[in-house]
């Protein structure tokens, strides 16, 4: 009796050690001091104009958490409908300050994309989630905040043309609304060679022509003149050939455009090639305005970030920037001073696409 006695200890002892290994897996909100959100002010109401929603901003402050131990802790920065107990939160921003500017047209994007609806005004909640690693939490109380967002939906423009990559409509090149009625941006590379054409098209089809010179009579002369000699009205690309912003107004016929540099977006770190410039350096290709993708090879446990050039600056973006990522893949490098992220699943190689429209890397094997 006195043996069985023993082996039941033993069992039950293995048993609990075994479920407080499971317990431990799963996050656990931890007693402390919680940050509390101190701006903006509960209760305030705010009208979204689109006409200076890049410019203008919100400020969101809030207090320092305590975990009762010293902690690198990253702030999440959480918004979802007023009462749906933030079921369906989305993260608007990741730092490890104490606070954040995001402009109205983010809010408007990002808030649009949850179905709430246009011109009429909507209560929200806002929450700061404070988090040392995936397993301990705390979150403020929330802030009600009412806000009436703008209609930003404005379906792209294409030019297709033998100066923008030929005169077929699989090749037709996206041009973006700039949030604006009647306003669209790109950014591509246009073609002087054999007397490059193009003109402008609603849809990807020949039956859609916006037309060229017969519609947009305001041009940059140095770089576009007609195409007289076309049996339609296209444009003959004149300048040198390069990469060019591109902004095009249809209700006032202009079209502007100003030589850039090529669109770049490089992932470097440990967690790619390495925290380096030395060919061949990992990048994706441009594929439209903001938006790139390719094939990356990865190394778990490692950690990257994106930049727009081979070079440490000007521009990087982590974390703190595209903040729409899947957990499953990349998240938050802990202990690192700048915003890396770090890849989390098995080494090998997944496709990427990175989206500064919406601040949205997207990975997928």
């Amino acid at each position: 009796m006195k043996k069985i006695h023993h082996i039941l200890i033993i069992f039950l002892a293995a048993s609990l050690l075994f479920a407080c290994e499971d317990m431990e897996r799963e996050p656990v909100i931890i007693p402390g001091d919680a940050p509390a959100l101190s701006q903006p002010a509960s209760g305030t109401q705010v009208v979204f104009q689109r006409v200076n929603a890049s410019e203008q901003s919100i400020t969101f402050t809030w207090s320092e958490a305590d975990f009762g131990f010293p902690s690198a802790t990253v702030y999440n920065l959480q918004v979802d409908v007023a009462g749906n107990n933030f079921a369906s939160a989305t993260q608007l921003a990741s730092t490890s300050e104490l606070s954040v500017s995001i402009t109205h047209a983010t809010l408007n994007e990002r808030l649009m994309t949850k179905g709430l609806p246009p011109n009429e005004p909507t209560a929200i909640e806002f929450r700061v989630e404070a988090t040392v690693n995936p397993k301990y939490s705390l979150y403020s109380q929330p802030v009600n905040m009412t806000v009436t967002l703008y209609a930003a939906s404005f379906p792209p423009i294409y030019m297709i043309g033998a100066s923008v990559g030929g005169w077929d409509t699989s090749k037709a090149v996206e041009v973006v609304s700039t949030g604006e009625p009647f306003q669209y941006i790109t950014v591509w590379r246009f073609d002087a060679s054999n007397g490059a054409n193009f003109r402008f098209f609603s849809q990807p089809e020949w039956s859609a022509s916006l037309g060229g010179y017969d519609k947009f009579t305001s041009y940059p002369e140095d770089l576009l003149e007609p195409a007289t000699g076309d049996d339609d009205p296209n444009f003959n690309f004149i300048g040198t050939a390069g990469w060019y912003e591109i902004k095009v107004n249809t209700e006032t016929g202009t079209i502007e455009m100003a030589a850039v540099n090529e669109p770049g977006m490089y992932l470097t770190g440990d967690a790619t090639h390495g925290w380096n410039w030395d060919e061949p350096v990992t990048a994706l290709q441009y594929k439209s305005y903001k938006l790139w993708e390719g094939d990356v090879t990865f190394i778990q446990g490692g950690a990257f970030r994106l930049f727009a050039q081979k070079d440490w600056g000007p521009t990087s973006y982590g974390y703190d920037v595209v903040v729409n990522y899947d957990t499953d893949y990349i998240d938050v490098m802990e202990g690192h001073d700048d915003p890396n992220w770090e890849f989390l699943k098995p080494s090998g190689t997944y496709h990427v696409v990175v989206n500064l429209r919406t601040n949205t890397i997207e990975i997928s094997e």
